[in-house]
């Protein structure tokens, strides 16, 4: 077999979740000659859904050691001791809720820590004060010795199962009140939606026809967060969903604050919800992204996340299902 039928029955098995026999043909495609680099790229995915974190670190070590020009790699491996280093933000925003809990640990051995995030977070990581200073694109830099893309710190912190840096909440929002204890059943189960993930990967998103079902619980009052076009989807639907969402993500992130549980397919939300330490359950494709790992329906990077998978691709039905009954017993 070629190393390009190698390569591409690699993929296959992969996106099947067959990992470990993706990883065997990884390594054969690269043996018969196929890019290393690729090769290490699937093997780095098929590890970190395995949960084998330091294996994936291993590739990525191997590729950075290759040399090829990578433009979201920016540590160059020195050490970040006394330092003044300048984290970039260059990946999506889920991406970056995610791993902005590194900066303290970060804090703590380095001079100075600034964050250049995207627009929509600056005033977000502004108010949580996790950085010495925020700055977004287009801005003028703080002088920096160090540079990291925000997604390299869990490779520079060697991070593994165990060593997830998971207390929650990692971000605050001042002046948000935060519904903290138990739900009461004297008032209505305050509820978000959020059913459309952006275009990027749309198995990620679900029609809000079949979202709409659990509007059938009783004793809840629900809410959206989805924003874009997809407001649209709300029409017709009699004032049962208030309609919550607001251009900016610090305003969203006090909605959330307020909310009992926030349901959500796999988008910034989800990582939003998880980062403030709220209840989230989020709705994941068959093949889902590395980070939610295989089977699992807790998240070691979110305590309070609940995962609700796909049994079979592109099957939302038997989800939503499942996902009514669990808000049935929460409501009751």
């Amino acid at each position: 077999m070629t190393s390009e039928k190698l390569f591409s029955s690699a993929g296959h098995e992969l996106r099947q979740r067959r990992v470990a026999e993706a990883l065997r043909l990884f390594t054969l495609a690269e043996e018969a000659g196929y890019d290393p680099d690729e090769c290490a790229g699937g093997r780095w995915i098929g590890h970190m859904l395995a949960g084998q974190f330091e294996s994936a670190w291993q590739e990525s070590d191997a590729i950075a050691a290759r040399g090829k020009p990578d433009a979201h790699r920016f540590w160059d491996g020195k050490p970040l001791q006394g330092r003044s280093v300048l984290i970039r933000c260059l990946h999506g925003l889920g991406d970056t809720l995610q791993f902005i809990r590194y900066v303290p640990l970060l804090r703590a051995m380095a001079r100075s820590v600034a964050i250049e995030a995207q627009p929509a977070l600056k005033l977000l990581l502004q108010q949580a004060e996790i950085a010495d200073q925020v700055v977004t694109w287009g801005e003028p830099e703080p002088k920096w010795d160090q540079q990291i893309e925000i997604i390299e710190l869990p490779r520079i912190f060697r991070t593994t199962l165990d060593s997830i840096p998971n207390r929650v909440p990692y971000l605050d929002v001042k002046g948000a009140t935060q519904n903290r204890g138990e739900y009461s059943r004297s008032r209505p189960l305050q509820v978000g939606l959020v059913w459309m993930a952006s275009s990027y990967n749309p198995a990620r998103s679900i029609r809000f026809e079949e979202m709409a079902q659990l509007l059938d619980v009783g004793g809840i009052a629900f809410s959206s967060l989805q924003g874009r076009d997809e407001r649209s989807d709300l029409a017709g639907w009699n004032g049962r969903v208030a309609d919550l969402y607001d251009d900016s993500v610090l305003a969203m992130a006090r909605h959330v604050s307020g909310l009992d549980l926030v349901i959500t397919v796999d988008t910034m939300m989800a990582h939003l919800a998880g980062a403030m330490g709220r209840p989230v359950w989020t709705l994941l494709p068959y093949e889902g992204d590395w980070r939610w790992m295989l089977e699992r329906e807790d998240s070691p990077w979110y305590p309070t996340m609940r995962l609700f998978r796909q049994r079979k691709p592109g099957e939302w039905k038997e989800v939503i299902a499942r996902v009514k009954e669990e808000l049935k017993a929460l409501a009751c």
